[in-house]
């Protein structure tokens, strides 16, 4: 299993609910919380290599400007 936390920074205020919302609906993700900062959120998949794909997936929206791990771990099952 593998879990990491995350900022996600939108373009603009204005985009902070929309994302948020999308966010939401992935299956990995789960907002925890809006900040001056960004969005943080938590990830969980079964592997270090879903971890990746949905993060780089969120990275290449166009309402995120920036995305930031900043915490990660896995266990071995």
């Amino acid at each position: 299993m593998a879990i990491a936390g995350a900022v996600v920074v939108p373009v603009g205020k204005e985009f902070e609910d929309d994302l948020k919302a999308r966010l939401n609906s992935l299956r990995e993700v789960e907002v925890q919380d809006v900040g001056s900062k960004g969005i943080a959120i938590v990830l969980e998949a079964e592997d270090a290599g879903r971890l990746k794909e949905v993060s780089e997936e969120i990275n290449g929206w166009e309402e995120v400007i920036d995305f930031q791990l900043v915490y990660y771990n896995w266990e071995e099952v």
